[in-house]
């Protein structure tokens, strides 16, 4: 009787530290989209997916990997965001969406930064979605014939630059900040990593040459706010 008593003791504190250890995994939030219908993105098409060096990593570059935040010599909660090795590596794709998400505890960019834009989480979101790979072809087609302000040079300032030049330093919060930076020179310069200029984006990589001829040809053209 002892031994069975025993068995059925041992038998239940073990069903207690299985069920203690299990996590819950997070339920995946819906990928946004214009009418509203959440679609699950095919991988195998690398038309519709998400490249990190030219479309994750840059949010993440100027929104997250800054000083005091997650770049390599902070490392805020042991988390690095400025490479996709560091990336993968430090966090897991449901922590990340908690936290570009959250309005909370976990709230990333913490305040008083802004949040990321919705299109900004739907990239990022995307990305984890399709397994967050870092093997898709990046090189497309360079669009060179449709270069407007509004469609093609805000989105790259949005998601390479604004979350460090948004309420200090150099300002590009709006077309009147960007024009007056462009005007000077050191917009070109920077993200040209031309000598004698600061090289941006910060965290050591430098925007496509795609992006650079986008903007090149912009300012060429007088910089409109078209």
């Amino acid at each position: 009787m002892k031994l069975k008593s025993l068995s059925i003791l041992l038998g239940s504190v073990a069903s207690l530290l299985i069920i203690a250890c299990h996590h819950v995994p997070l339920e995946p939030l819906p990928i946004p989209t214009s009418n509203s219908t959440v679609i699950i993105a095919d991988a195998s098409n690398k038309k519709d997916s998400i490249c990190f060096y030219e479309e994750v990593r840059p949010i993440l570059i100027s929104n997250c990997a800054k000083s005091g935040c997650h770049n390599d010599s902070t490392r805020k909660v042991g988390v690095i965001l400025n490479s996709y090795l560091n990336t993968t590596r430090t966090i897991s794709g449901n922590l990340l969406m908690q936290s570009i998400t959250d309005n909370g505890d976990l709230r990333m960019p913490p305040l008083p930064s802004p949040q990321l834009d919705s299109a900004q989480v739907a990239i990022i979101q995307r990305w984890i979605y399709e397994g967050m790979k870092n093997d898709i072809d990046c090189q497309g087609p360079c669009d060179t014939a449709n270069v407007k302000y509004s469609t093609v040079i805000a989105p790259i300032i949005q998601n390479n630059c604004i979350g460090c030049h948004r309420v200090s330093g150099t300002i590009l919060s709006s077309y009147a900040n960007v024009l007056a930076t462009v005007t000077n020179g050191k917009f070109l310069g920077s993200i040209n990593h031309t000598a004698g200029f600061r090289f941006m984006p910060e965290g050591g990589y430098k925007i496509s040459d795609c992006k650079i001829k986008q903007i090149k040809i912009w300012i060429n053209a007088g910089a409109p706010n078209n």
